[in-house]
Formats: C-alpha cells, sequence, structure tokens
C-alpha cells in the first residue's frame, strides 16, 4: 500500500514538473502576444499626439486585432477611385453605425477601394463583425495611421507640428479628423466621406465635388468630397486651414475654411449669384459644387425624420437622386433605430449595410 502511495505521489510530482516545463514558456509566449496586441506602444516610444488623444481611452479589448499601418505596412495608389473614412478618436471598437457606414461605401462602390483610417492601431473583434466584412468586402481596408507620416510632405504639415490643434483648441478628435481627410485625399486622390453615413448609390461619377450643406447656398459642407490628387483646390484649403485656425471655433478648419476656398475658385462672394440652375451642379472650373439633394439630402435641422416610424416607405422614389444619406451624428448619437419601424435609417441601413445590419439585430430590437 505504501508503494502504491508513493508511486502515485511520485508520478504526481513528475506531471507537474512536465507541465511547468512544457507550459511555462508558452504561456510566457502568449503573455507577450497580448501584450503586443493590447499595448502596441509603451509610453515612452507612443508619438506625442497619440498619448493626448488618447489619455483616458480604455484600449483593452477581449479580441484586438492589431491592424497594418498606412505608409509602413499599405499604401493606396494614386487613383480617384480611393474612398477615405476616419477615426481620429482612438476607438477600438467603433459603434454598429460606423460599421454600417464602412460596409455601405465597400458595398456601393465594389470598384474602389475603401480605406478606414484609424488612430487606435487595434479593432475590437471580439463578437467578429471586423471579420465577416472584411471576408465579404475584399475591396474594405482598415488600417492604423501615423498621422505624423501623413501630414509631412503637405501644406498642414506645419499646423499639425504646432500643436496649436491639441493643445490650445477645443475638441482636438474633430481638429485632426478636419486636417487628416484633407491629408489623404491631397496625398492620393478619392473620396472622403464622414462615418455618419450610408452610400446608396456608387459615387464615381462624382469628381472634384463638394455639396452645399443648406437649401440656401451659402454654406459650403466638408462632410463628403471628392478630388483628384493634388488639385488646386486642396492646396489652397490647406492654405487657407494654416492661416485661419481658430482654437475655440468648431468649424474653422473645416465649413468655414471650405466655404472660404469654394468662393475664391468661384470668384464671388454669394454663390446665388453663380450662373446655372441651381437645383443642378454649379460649375467653376475644374470644380464642381452639388446641390443638397446629392450628399446631403436632409438639413440637420429634420435629423429626426431619419428615425421617424414611416419615413422610409417611399425611400427610393424620394432619394432616386440621392448619392449618401447623412445621419448628423452630433444630433442624432442618442436616437435608436426601432426595427419594424420602416424609418429612412432602417429602410437604408437593410439594403446598404445588410451584414452590420444583421449582426447588430440579431440580439436586439435596435440599432
Amino acid at each position: 500500500m505504501k508503494r502504491c502511495l508513493g508511486y502515485i505521489l511520485m508520478t504526481a510530482m513528475a506531471c507537474a514538473m512536465m507541465t511547468y516545463y512544457f507550459m511555462a514558456p508558452l504561456s510566457a509566449d502568449v503573455s507577450l502576444r497580448l501584450n503586443s496586441i493590447t499595448a502596441p506602444f509603451s509610453s515612452q516610444e507612443m508619438p506625442w499626439w497619440r498619448q493626448v488623444l488618447c489619455e483616458g481611452i480604455n484600449q483593452q479589448g477581449f479580441r484586438l486585432t492589431e491592424l497594418p499601418w498606412l505608409l509602413r505596412d499599405v499604401t493606396p495608389n494614386a487613383t480617384d477611385d480611393n474612398i477615405f473614412l476616419v477615426e481620429t478618436a482612438c476607438k477600438t471598437t467603433p459603434s454598429f453605425r460606423v460599421w454600417c457606414a464602412v460596409e455601405s461605401w465597400s458595398r456601393q462602390n465594389p470598384s474602389s477601394q475603401v480605406w478606414y483610417v484609424m488612430t487606435s492601431l487595434t479593432v475590437n473583434d471580439t463578437d467578429g463583425l471586423v471579420s465577416r466584412l472584411q471576408e465579404e468586402y475584399k475591396n474594405l481596408r482598415i488600417v492604423g495611421a501615423d498621422v505624423e507620416k501623413i501630414f509631412k510632405g503637405t501644406g498642414l504639415n506645419n499646423l499639425f507640428s504646432s500643436r496649436k490643434w491639441i493643445i490650445k483648441a477645443k475638441w482636438p478628435p474633430v481638429k485632426l479628423s478636419d486636417m487628416l481627410r484633407v491629408a489623404l485625399v491631397w496625398r492620393w486622390g478619392g473620396f472622403y466621406t464622414d462615418t455618419d453615413t450610408v452610400c446608396i448609390k456608387d459615387v464615381s461619377p462624382l469628381r472634384n465635388i463638394i455639396s452645399f450643406s443648406d437649401s440656401k447656398l451659402n454654406k459650403i459642407s466638408n462632410g463628403a468630397f471628392q478630388f483628384q490628387q493634388h488639385h488646386k483646390f486642396l492646396e489652397l484649403l490647406m492654405d487657407v486651414q494654416t492661416k485661419s485656425f481658430a482654437p475655440g471655433s468648431w468649424g474653422s478648419l473645416g465649413p468655414a475654411a471650405v466655404t472660404a476656398v469654394a468662393k475664391r475658385m468661384c470668384n464671388t462672394t454669394d454663390f446665388r449669384k453663380l450662373p446655372g440652375d441651381k437645383n443642378e451642379p454649379l460649375v467653376c472650373g475644374d470644380l464642381s459644387l452639388l446641390p443638397q439633394k446629392y450628399l446631403l439630402p436632409l438639413p440637420w435641422t429634420e435629423y429626426s425624420r431619419l428615425f421617424a416610424k414611416g419615413t422610409g416607405e417611399k425611400f427610393f422614389s424620394q432619394f432616386n437622386s440621392t448619392y449618401v444619406i447623412h445621419l448628423f451624428s452630433a444630433m442624432s448619437r442618442k436616437r435608436k433605430l426601432h426595427i419594424g419601424d420602416n424609418s429612412i435609417y432602417e429602410i437604408a441601413a437593410k439594403h446598404f449595410c445588410p451584414v452590420t445590419f444583421q449582426h447588430a439585430t440579431a440580439n436586439s430590437d435596435f440599432f
């Protein structure tokens, strides 16, 4: 009996030693790989702009996927067929509505390369949606951004490097977004769009365009635009953004700057005085100013209609001239899409971001 007990004890000790010997290196290796995903930079080597933007942001996630870096690992071709969306607040887990936007642009523009450019460098794929979208849309590239490299050599490099936009200004992520969208399109050409949109039509016919933000034709939006690489409009815009930057102003790098450059290129102080049908694009050389119906069919004051019951019943006839639906997330982010209400946004999401819509509503009546 004693011999049996001794044999069992010795066997158990041997198993424990073997487990420790073989498993300890594996555990260390797993730990290292997890650390490399959840903390891609140490505080000492993290760029100054990311230290400020990402301060207080929880970068942890059950399944964070490390992203390829723009310019380091992958570089877009210079082409009108690029489409850029950006995330500038260090979020590893964009909302379903953001993924709906990303999907809709990838789905409706199969001949374009769609670039979702993120400042977080990792993306949370715990629920598998990111993987599903990348499998479904081969033209979708989700990438991290070393924005210092992107701005280098552009007309915005001095403003970016001055740090005024992040130290003395309100809303640094908004300021960075206003600059980054211009730098990306200037570098490689293509379309820029905000992430609170749904693309409902191929935008390839739209070239060198900006859009009026309302029917009064007195302001230009910077929420969606398209330009050829190194277009004069973008050159002038970067100069105006640098010279007219106002730290306390929400739109000094955005709509205000875009409107000023458009007036300069059209040689006017009042867009309403330009010749042509105001319900059709107004042309100033190689710049086209689109009426609201193309990219901003509803004014921001009517954003609630997007979620109202029954408003989507005549969706396709109502938006037959429209390329993009804009959600105005600054106002609508707390509004819920109720499944079965046949709202404008529900119809748009069902048809143009079906993977995201199915994923988001699998266990919920809201979106």
